[in-house]
């Protein structure tokens, strides 16, 4: 054998991943969402009514001249225009969705490091019981 040729050993078929944790992630991102957009719709009208919102943040979003004289522009900026509190709602669909994602992120990793595969597997070194000093200059 020369030095250019590479030494095979006999390779294992990687364990392939439980259809069931590929299901659970396409649940979740469809879940997370429609979850926020819900409590969404509650907590707006809650929020409102407690006057901590800025007045900016609520009513109906107000476009320039120049878009309505443009015919698809205009269509779109009506149905828009006509959705009452639609940035105090999109800041609470992201806060909620980022909080959901976090959450259900969390849940997940602990669940998998459960049942999950061993850390280490046959092929792995053992972990060094040597500790390194402290350097001091």
């Amino acid at each position: 054998m020369t030095a250019y040729n590479k030494f095979e050993t006999g390779k294992s078929a990687k364990k392939a991943m439980n259809p069931i944790w590929r299901g659970i992630g396409c649940i979740l991102i469809v879940l997370v969402p429609l979850i926020s957009l819900g409590l969404t719709a509650i907590l707006t009208p809650l929020l409102t009514t407690t006057g901590y919102v800025p007045r900016e943040l609520m009513g109906h979003v107000i476009f320039p001249d120049w878009v309505s004289k443009v015919p698809i522009l205009s269509a779109i900026a009506a149905f828009i225009a006509s959705i009452n509190n639609l940035w105090l709602s999109l800041i609470i669909f992201i806060v909620i969705l980022v909080i959901l994602t976090g959450i259900s992120s969390l849940i997940y990793v602990s669940v998998l490091q459960v049942i999950g595969p061993p850390r280490y597997s046959e092929t792995d070194a053992p972990p060094s019981k040597y500790k390194a000093k402290e350097y001091k200059r």
